[in-house]
C-alpha cells in the first residue's frame, strides 16, 4: 500500500467488495465507465491488476489506474531506441487506464498514481524482462501529462507513448 506525503491519500489493490466505485466521475465517460462495469472482470479473467486511491480510513475511490503486460511492435520503436536492439517486439508494463475523481482533481493525484504505478513496472522488471512502460493517452491533454514525465511518441500513433525502463531507473522511486 502506497501513502502519499500528506499521508491522507492511500493506494491499494482494488478489491471490489470492499472499494465504493459507484460515484466515481473523471469527466471522461469511457473510464468512469470501464471502473464501474468492467474492472472487475478484468480483475477475475488475469488481464489487468487495478489499483485504486483512496483517502485514508476510506473504501470511496477517487482515482485509479490498470497495469498489464503487453507488447510493443518493433516497427513502432522510434530509430534511434531500435537501434541495436533484436528485431522482436519489445515487452512492456500497459498502463491500461488511469484516471483521477473530478473532485480532488488538481492535487497532483494523477502523478502519485503514475509514480506508483512506475514503481510497480520497476519491481516487475527486476523479475521479468521489461524493456518500457506504454501507455495509450486517450486524449491531448492526457498525452501531455505522461509527456511531463518523460513519455516518449512511438511511431505508429501520436498518442501511443512509452518510457524506458532505464528511466525509470534513474528516478530512484522508493521501493514497494
Amino acid at each position: 500500500m502506497a501513502k502519499s506525503p500528506s499521508t491522507s491519500w492511500v493506494i491499494e489493490p482494488f478489491d471490489r467488495l470492499r472499494h465504493d466505485r459507484s460515484g466515481f466521475e473523471c469527466g471522461i465517460p469511457i473510464l468512469d465507465e470501464w471502473l464501474t462495469t468492467k474492472v472487475s472482470q478484468f480483475e477475475k479473467k488475469d488481464l489487468a491488476r487495478t489499483y485504486v486511491l483512496v483517502e485514508t480510513g476510506s473504501t470511496l475511490v477517487k482515482g485509479y489506474y490498470c497495469l498489464s503486460n503487453h507488447t510493443v511492435i518493433y516497427e513502432s520503436l522510434p530509430t534511434d531506441q531500435a537501434k541495436g536492439l533484436p528485431q522482436i517486439d519489445m515487452p512492456v508494463v500497459l498502463i491500461g487506464r488511469l484516471a483521477v475523481d473530478q473532485s480532488v482533481q488538481g492535487q497532483k493525484l494523477g502523478e502519485f498514481l503514475l509514480i506508483d504505478a512506475l514503481r510497480r513496472a520497476e519491481y516487475l522488471a527486476a523479475k521479468i524482462g521489461i524493456r518500457a512502460v506504454e501507455v495509450d493517452a486517450i486524449n491531448q491533454s492526457a498525452k501531455h501529462f505522461y509527456e511531463r514525465y518523460g513519455f516518449l511518441t512511438l511511431s505508429d500513433d501520436p498518442h501511443h507513448l512509452f518510457l524506458l525502463m532505464s528511466i525509470i531507473r534513474k528516478l530512484q522511486l522508493p521501493p514497494l
